[in-house]
């Protein structure tokens, strides 16, 4: 591998909602960042060096240790670049986005896309025939859950008019689902205010990111002594 540059390093996939949250948050940022990408079923012997998961994102910091994690990457992202700011300023409604950042994570992101992959990569020998479609169908239904959460701030983001890692979190899905489950536009069209969030977040300039890609990395490559 060559000698890294200034410029933080991110091992990524291009359709990665993960590491597709940190490239957005970078660019929410005006940061440069180095997109190293690799394919998630050809992973480099680099990678498990990296991070103890072995999957994407992983960000190489120049003179500092590795971070994984997209969540965690954010909050160093937010530590060393606090402008323009991702998280509310009052504590509490910051640590209630915090909250929700967490559950689309872990409840819309993680359903969308684990169904994306069993599509993609293939089922489980155990997953039932229609393991996309449940976990699809899960997402939509958890989605559902922010109907409620979305009146309770006026503006177009979850904290109203502010823009926050929360709302980052989710613009994978946003962008994505359109244009890869059709089919299930008209369930998120039923959640109106979902459905205009979604629409505000794939108007952000920055939703450009999700598409970026870098160099491939091949497994074949080399570890360093």
């Amino acid at each position: 591998m060559s000698a890294m540059s200034d410029t933080p390093r991110l091992w990524t996939f291009s359709t990665s909602p993960f590491a597709g949250k940190v490239r957005v948050a970078f660019a929410e940022k005006g940061l440069e960042l180095e997109l190293h990408e690799i394919h998630p079923a050809s992973r480099p012997a680099r990678l498990r060096e990296l991070t103890p998961i072995g999957r994407v994102p992983v960000l190489e910091v120049p003179g500092a240790p590795p971070i994984f994690e997209s969540s965690v990457i954010c909050e160093w992202l937010e530590d060393t670049h606090p402008e323009p700011p991702l998280w509310p300023a009052d504590p509490g409604l910051r640590g209630w986005a915090r909250a929700w950042a967490k559950w689309i994570d872990d409840h819309a992101t993680a359903n969308y896309f684990l169904g994306m992959r069993k599509l993609a990569f293939g089922k489980a020998p155990d997953d039932p025939e229609d393991i996309t479609e449940q976990l699809h169908a899960k997402c939509v239904k958890r989605l559902a859950t922010l109907e409620p959460v979305l009146a309770q701030h006026d503006g177009p983001y979850l904290c109203g008019d502010a823009f926050t890692l929360a709302d980052v979190g989710a613009m994978p899905v946003a962008a994505r689902l359109p244009a890869w489950t059709p089919h299930l536009v008209e369930a998120v069209d039923a959640l109106p205010a979902v459905s205009a969030w979604f629409a505000a977040l794939r108007d952000r300039p920055t939703a450009a990111a999700l598409d970026a890609k870098g160099d491939p990395v091949h497994r074949a490559e080399p570890t360093p002594a």
